[in-house]
């Protein structure tokens, strides 16, 4: 077995992020991979299966990376609402500094491809999931489902992430705030 090279590895989960975001899953070869990750292709084999493994291995690495950079801060001690609004700006933050990795994930969101690893990726939000959990105990949120609150909450914030990579809007601290405080609206008592 040949020895795991760390810089290797980080350049073939580099290189499948660009192809993926840039072409998307179906146009992006192992081949291509190696080649963007300077690695022979046999060299990807040394550190995934196959391609579905790669890829589900790239997704689950920035989803961890995600999750680190969202509870950056988040601490027991905080309220509700501190830490859901440091949640909530980190992931604006996380997703303007990192915008091919932002684009990565959410091809994968809509993608069949990454089923079984979606609920894997959850473990990494599990301070997420006990913070809302902890929100609707002390009646701070609204009485309902995950998907419903990450849909007024993060979904939007999102969508105009998106809107400002295409140039159609600027994000400014007013706006930022506006937006937090609609989507605060929309899920607290």
């Amino acid at each position: 077995m040949r020895h795991k090279d760390d810089n290797k590895h980080q350049a073939i989960c580099d290189g499948a992020i660009e192809l993926i975001t840039a072409n998307g899953f179906g146009d992006t070869s192992i081949w291509k991979i190696a080649k963007a990750a300077n690695v022979s292709p046999a060299t990807i084999y040394v550190y995934f299966e196959n391609k579905e493994d790669l890829l589900n291995k790239v997704y689950l690495f920035v989803k961890q990376e995600m999750s680190k950079e969202l509870l950056q801060g988040v601490k027991q001690s905080l309220s509700v609402a501190q830490a859901f609004k440091a949640i909530w700006e980190n992931f604006y933050q996380y997703a303007t500094k990192n915008p091919v990795r932002f684009a990565f994930t959410e091809q994968f969101a809509n993608s069949p491809l990454v089923e079984g690893c979606r609920e894997e990726s959850m473990n990494y939000f599990q301070p997420l999931l006990e913070l809302f959990e902890r929100g609707k105990k002390e009646k701070v949120f609204k009485d309902i489902s995950l998907e419903i609150f990450v849909a007024f909450t993060f979904v939007p914030l999102t969508g105009l992430i998106k809107e400002q990579f295409s140039g159609k809007i600027v994000l400014d601290e007013k706006t930022l705030e506006t937006t937090f405080e609609i989507a605060w609206d929309a899920v607290t008592v």
